[in-house]
């Protein structure tokens, strides 16, 4: 815009307002098509802290009602697990031996976290649940596709720049390598 008269720019902007509200008068665009063209399939990435998947949940479940979509749940297993103890699991998990060799049962008691998760959120939206084991963002990726997700959702957790460095956050990987757009929801403080 440099160079332009910004008398110029100012009846250009009135010359579309005024457009936009005679559009509005004749009815020509009914916002509730566009809103339910868009974001059919809202898939929601998990984590381990409870209160980080509420809160995504929770903006998922109210978008998907708002645009009669459904909401797929995803919580990823990642293969570093193996070995890792206690300490990597968090509070998704059972007790657990130091070293997991079977991820069968964490996977369950995920599943079934993300179950309880679902009826917490008290929506009648439709509800599709998965969790897997893999690397992050690949599971991402390939459970996107199978969901023909519109939309992904994930959390931002309250991390130190310390530890954002050593351990990058699933909201960065998704966002890097996603085909559709990316909704990142911060921590509640």
């Amino acid at each position: 815009m440099n160079g332009s008269n910004p008398s110029n720019n100012a009846k250009e902007l009135q010359s579309a307002l005024v457009h936009l509200e005679n559009v509005k008068e004749v009815g020509g665009v009914e916002i509730t098509d566009v809103q339910t063209a868009l974001f059919q399939s809202i898939m929601v990435v998990t984590t381990v802290d409870q209160n980080l998947s509420y809160e995504i949940a929770g903006v998922a479940f109210d978008m998907a009602e708002i645009v009669g979509g459904r909401v797929c749940l995803l919580n990823v297993v990642p293969l570093a697990f193996e070995g890792a103890g206690l300490a990597a699991a968090g509070p998704m998990v059972t007790a657990v031996p130091i070293v997991a060799t079977d991820d069968a049962q964490i996977i369950e008691d995920r599943r079934d976290q993300l179950e309880v998760l679902k009826t917490a959120c008290g929506s009648s939206v439709e509800t599709e649940i998965e969790v897997r084991s893999g690397q992050i963002e690949e599971v991402i990726a390939a459970y996107a596709d199978e969901c023909d997700a519109a939309l992904i959702v994930v959390g931002s957790p309250n991390r130190s720049w310390l530890e954002a460095l050593l351990d990058p956050s699933a909201a960065r990987m998704v966002t890097k390598s996603s085909h559709c757009p990316v909704l990142v929801v911060p921590e509640p403080a």
